[in-house]
């Protein structure tokens, strides 16, 4: 069953390179099987991208890891570009670090 509920999200605020600001609301959504061998799963950086499609792979674990991947992509070509993240409008700078902790030693 395809479903774009938000399993997981964060709303944090940007600022991109000419100056303007705006909130982008990341998400994640459910998994959800295509056929026997294909899974899905809804992504979103809304306020950054208007639509995503949704990202596919071999079970719900590589879909999942793919939308993160995704979305930690898309937010360094924001910052190369010379775009500002922060926890929320009068808040902290975010290091991607920290949206993206490693959780491998290696």
């Amino acid at each position: 069953m395809k479903s774009r509920a938000p399993i997981a999200e964060r709303s944090i605020f940007a600022i991109a390179p000419d100056g303007a600001s705006f909130n982008i609301h990341i998400f994640v959504g459910a998994p959800y099987k295509v056929s026997e061998d294909e899974w899905a799963c809804a992504v979103g950086l809304e306020g950054l991208h208007s639509s995503l499609r949704d990202q596919h792979g071999i079970d719900s674990w590589q879909v999942l890891q793919l939308a993160y991947q995704l979305i930690n992509q898309l937010l360094v070509y924001f910052i190369e570009d010379g775009g500002r993240l922060y926890w929320s409008k009068e808040g902290e700078p975010i290091t991607l670090s920290e949206l993206f902790p490693r959780l491998s030693g290696f």
